[in-house]
């Protein structure tokens, strides 16, 4: 069964890149949002089981929280930093990022 994934960015070349990275038959692309009205209103009607963001700056935009807050489905939650190649899970795991493998095992994991 696919991983269902929902994508909430801020830079268009991060949602390219992702999309690129995550092409992968075990993983279903069902929305991405730059916009917080449209990513919870995709959520809500998607279901995915994981919200991959960009990170900026180490911390959770208050959007993201009201996006779990009012999300019905029980999501994973991954921060994908490229500054400096981090990625962080709910539930505050952190993974270094060696090779462009790593966000697929991540996701799948």
């Amino acid at each position: 069964m696919p991983r269902r994934l929902f994508v909430f960015w801020e830079n268009p070349i991060f949602r390219d890149s992702v999309r690129l990275l995550l092409d992968h038959p075990e993983v279903e692309w069902v929305g991405a949002s730059s916009d917080y009205a449209a990513a919870k209103e995709g959520i809500l009607e998607a279901k995915p089981d994981t919200l991959l963001i960009e990170g900026t700056d180490g911390q959770l935009p208050a959007a993201v929280i009201d996006l779990l807050d009012a999300s019905e489905c029980n999501l994973r939650l991954i921060v994908f930093n490229l500054n400096d190649n981090r990625l962080s899970v709910y539930h505050f795991e952190q993974w270094f990022v060696a090779d462009e493998g790593d966000l697929i095992r991540l996701v799948l994991r």
